[in-house]
């Protein structure tokens, strides 16, 4: 190790050079907490967690997609089972009506509504995945 005099320094500028190292430890290690402890004082709205796209009440998407309805083409009822609410209004339009809410079971349950040929047919869905379908008279 190289000693303050030998270096150039004056011996009071070796011993000062730990308390400052040590003081800007302090002084960071602070700004840390203090960075964490930032407040929000807006107030917000509770929103689902996701990172896919949900139908609104208006009947929309939320976001801009481009979904493929062919790809569900022969696919009707059950067999839909799984897909999402945005895939669902691709591949039949916009609905007749939208009801969300939120359930034990699920943050997010979601109800679309379509008048089909054989009568009103109720989508439910949980979590943005297609779970039942329910049609009238059934």
């Amino acid at each position: 190790m190289m000693d303050a005099a030998r270096a150039g320094w004056p011996a009071g500028r070796a011993l000062a050079a730990p308390i400052v190292a040590t003081a800007l430890a302090i002084v960071l290690s602070g700004c840390a907490v203090e960075v964490g402890g930032f407040m929000n004082d807006k107030s917000a709205t509770a929103r689902v967690a996701t990172t896919e796209a949900v139908v609104g009440e208006d009947g929309r998407c939320t976001a801009d997609l481009s979904i493929d309805p062919s790809k569900f083409r022969g696919r009707e009822g059950q067999g839909l089972i799984g897909v999402t609410e945005c895939e669902l209004v691709a591949l039949k339009g916009e609905p007749l009506s939208v009801q969300t809410g939120s359930s034990p079971r699920a943050k997010r349950e979601t109800t679309i509504l379509y008048m089909e040929p054989t009568g009103k047919a109720l989508y439910l869905f949980a979590d943005n995945r297609l779970v039942q379908v329910v049609r009238a008279g059934a």
